[in-house]
């Protein structure tokens, strides 16, 4: 093995990374060892001393990292975008969640819901909580709702009946066999996080990290992302 690089990696960018990671290895020789979490947790990683070679996060706190010196700025490159869903197990019916009342019906008629904590740093969580306060029922959900630490926890706790719904990223939905995607938020609602990569100033190997940025630009990368979920990078 030639490099062994580190990798923080979105919870919601895991599933289209992984199918095409050992791809990368087996074409350069360079190994990956990622460490998946919310964009703030991995953040605060860095900013505390963690060694990382390359991020791949939300767009806008990758540029802050440039600016704070931790990135490479000429590494940014943009991956794709994703919504947030909803979720619910395979086997129980699908809600309509297609317009905002409807939505508002459909969560309070659910009998438990989870989405990501707000206050560890998981992006679809704190859009969800807003989305609560838009439609007014915060108050009304908080007895009822789970917090979970990251994306794939709500997942999860969908997938084993532990929440009847969950909201988080659609790629993170889709790639949970045990439920399925009934629906974006709707669009007066959504909201989109464009995922993007880069090398880290104190890479072990800056050329190394930066085949690996330029790696998830490719033909088999995109149709990776695309499988997940992502859409092309607007």
């Amino acid at each position: 093995m030639d490099t062994l690089l580190k990798v923080f990696c979105a919870g919601a960018v895991k599933s289209a990374i992984a199918d095409f990671a050992q791809s990368f290895e087996r074409e350069t020789g360079h190994g990956l060892q990622f460490t998946f979490g919310t964009v703030g947790g991995l953040l605060d990683r860095i900013e505390a001393g963690e060694p990382a070679d390359v991020l791949v996060l939300a767009r806008p706190p990758l540029e802050q990292a440039a600016q704070r010196g931790k990135v490479l700025p000429g590494s940014i490159v943009d991956l794709g975008r994703v919504g947030v869903g909803i979720a619910v197990h395979n086997d129980a019916p699908s809600p309509d969640v297609s317009t905002p009342d409807a939505l508002r019906t459909a969560l309070l008629a659910a009998r438990s819901l989870a989405y990501g904590d707000p206050a560890k740093g998981d992006s679809s969580g704190i859009h969800f909580a807003q989305v609560l306060d838009r439609l007014g029922i915060t108050q009304e959900m908080g007895a009822k709702t789970i917090l979970a630490p990251v994306g794939l926890a709500v997942a999860e706790l969908v997938e084993r009946g532990e929440a009847q719904m969950g909201a988080t990223q659609a790629s993170v939905i889709r790639a949970c066999r045990g439920i399925k995607l009934v629906g974006l938020l709707p669009a007066s609602l959504q909201h989109y996080t464009t995922y993007a990569a880069a090398v880290t100033t104190d890479a072990v190997s800056g050329e190394a990290a930066g085949r690996f940025v330029d790696y998830l630009t490719t033909a088999p990368a995109k149709s990776g992302f695309a499988r997940a979920g992502f859409d092309p990078a607007s």
